[in-house]
């Protein structure tokens, strides 16, 4: 890895360990193991959601009335660590885990939403500035509420 995507790596390592626990587990959560294709191979998934502390529960089968012929429909189901738990994993990642796990699955699932990130450094710098604007956010949010009178 180049250094400047080193960089940008820990950049949005540092950015997303800033947020409060609840913020972090939220952002995180999000980028979560989804139904949808991935495009990750089914065992980097695995491995990276492990890495992030989920477990995967057993596979449920749906039980719906369905159409003679209809293939039942298998959900995987993982369960999230505590925050204070993924927290701690985050923190003791290097900055090549990081990017294999955490930035690999907020591409993922970032951009769809926000093709204009782009990809690679351009991606990361963008998504650096979005955890920074949740902070700030949150940050203006906690201090508007302490100066309204609570009726």
């Amino acid at each position: 890895m180049r250094y400047q995507a080193q960089s940008f790596v820990k950049q949005v390592q540092i950015d997303l360990l800033a947020l409060s626990d609840a913020d972090l587990f939220h952002e995180i959560d999000q980028w979560g193991p989804r139904k949808e294709p991935s495009i990750l191979s089914q065992d980097a998934q695995e491995v990276t959601w492990t890495a992030l502390g989920y477990t995967r529960t057993p596979p449920e089968t749906e039980h719906l009335s369905r159409p003679p012929g209809v293939e039942l429909e298998v959900r995987e189901h993982w369960l999230a660590p505590s925050p204070h738990q993924l927290r701690g994993l985050l923190t003791e990642m290097d900055v090549k885990q990081f990017a294999q796990h955490v930035i690999a699955i907020a591409f993922q699932s970032l951009h769809a939403t926000h093709p204009e990130w782009g990809d690679g450094s351009t991606f990361n710098a963008h998504l650096a500035n979005h955890l920074r604007w949740i902070r700030m956010n949150r940050r203006r949010n906690d201090q508007s509420s302490m100066r309204t009178p609570h009726v």
